[in-house]
């Protein structure tokens, strides 16, 4: 199997993974909601525990990647998450419903964009990047397939045969596709080399970068940008409303959001000779800074929410290939699973309350107060990663 069969397979690995283990919540949670009577935060609390789970089992992911587990690692964490997700057939309890979604949560640790990009790293070193942007550009459509399939299938038979249908996305198509993948994907010669190179050096202790005040300000300049697009992700028809769009317009503008991150995605790819990393992420940080400015405008010019729809949808599609990328370039490649799987312990919980918190701030000042403060996060978050580029530069 060439690279770029294993490439394709890792693709689609992923593409079936987030469609069938993590977008099957926002897509059946209507339909729970009617069918248990739970309240709609009974019900989204669960992903938030998920999502917790995630980011305590994330360096444990990282370490095993880092040890060659890779294969193993991605696929156990797509088939578990399908076994995971069949429990949800039987499920008539809300404790039961949290379990089940916190074992989801592991399973995401090891299944989705964080393990799959540190391995591809791992294996193809300073080429990882077109690999990366390959997968994200397929997995970026998980949406386009698990919305209108859940949709079809429950009309038709209801939504515990849904389920049914996604298990058996999840554990026979994505988890095989995952293996054959992960394990045909060739490691780069140059990859290879800095294998060996971080091996013959002296040993030092795998958790020792956390010591460096390097590693905290990527971590934080990342964990700040998913704070402040979840935030407005959770918050944006809520918020539109409130500035007085109508539903139909305020739907088809979120609908965008996915479209421009693939736009993103291809324009880096396309573009990616005439601009560094660090610089493709730090203008991701201003056109996320702009778009907030544009949402702030569109109330009173509507059409400014269209340019907020393209520049926050393209930034945070180029951020989603970029991230590992920067991260390995400022932090180093020695025991990067383990750096990255560290590193989404802070993103991980910033994405998990950030609706909350965007919630308080509503309410002690509403949708102005939510904008001005995402603001101030964007900015403290792209001065932190400028910090954190001249202390390695002057580490040097």
């Amino acid at each position: 199997m060439s690279d770029r069969q294993a490439v394709w397979c890792l693709a689609f690995g992923q593409t079936f993974v987030w469609a069938g283990v993590f977008y099957i919540f926002p897509a059946l949670i209507i339909m729970w909601e009617a069918d248990f009577g739970w309240s709609r935060s009974e019900i989204t609390a669960a992903l938030t525990f998920a999502i917790l789970a995630s980011a305590i089992f994330s360096p444990v992911s990282g370490y095993l990647i880092d040890k060659g587990y890779g294969p193993q690692t991605l696929t156990a964490g797509a088939f578990l998450g399908g076994v995971f997700v069949s429990l949800l057939f039987v499920v008539d309890a809300l404790p039961l419903f949290y379990l089940i979604w916190a074992g989801l949560g592991v399973c995401m640790a090891f299944a989705l964009y964080e393990p799959c990009f540190a391995f591809v790293i791992r294996t193809k070193g300073v080429q990882a990047k077109k690999y990366i942007t390959h997968i994200t550009l397929v997995a970026g459509l998980a949406g386009t397939i698990s919305f209108p399939l859940v949709h079809f299938v429950s009309d038709f038979a209801g939504w515990r045969v849904a389920i049914l249908v996604f298990v058996v996305l999840v554990c026979c198509i994505a988890a095989p596709l995952m293996w054959f993948g992960a394990n045909n994907l060739r490691q780069d010669e140059g990859a290879a080399k800095a294998l060996e190179l971080t091996a013959a050096k002296p040993k030092t202790h795998r958790y020792s970068f956390v010591r460096l005040p390097v590693f905290w300000l990527v971590a934080a300049a990342f964990t700040l940008l998913i704070i402040s697009h979840t935030t407005l992700i959770n918050h944006l028809l809520l918020l539109l409303q409130d500035r007085q769009f109508d539903a139909g317009t305020a739907v088809l503008a979120v609908s965008f959001i996915g479209p421009m991150q693939v736009a993103g995605r291809l324009a880096i790819m396309f573009g990616a000779r005439h601009i560094s990393d660090i610089a493709a992420v730090i203008l991701c940080f201003a056109f996320a800074m702009i778009a907030v400015v544009c949402l702030m405008i569109a109330e009173y010019i509507p059409a400014f929410l269209a340019i907020f729809i393209i520049l926050h949808g393209g930034a945070n599609g180029v951020i989603s290939i970029m991230k590992p990328i920067v991260s390995r370039e400022i932090l180093g490649a020695e025991n990067f699973g383990v750096k990255s799987g560290v590193q989404a312990v802070p993103y991980l919980i910033g994405s998990a309350f950030a609706a909350l918190i965007g919630s308080l701030l509503w309410n002690m000042g509403g949708y102005d107060l939510v904008l001005k403060v995402l603001l101030v996060v964007l900015m403290t978050g792209m001065l932190s990663l400028i910090l954190a580029v001249r202390i390695k530069r002057a580490s040097r």
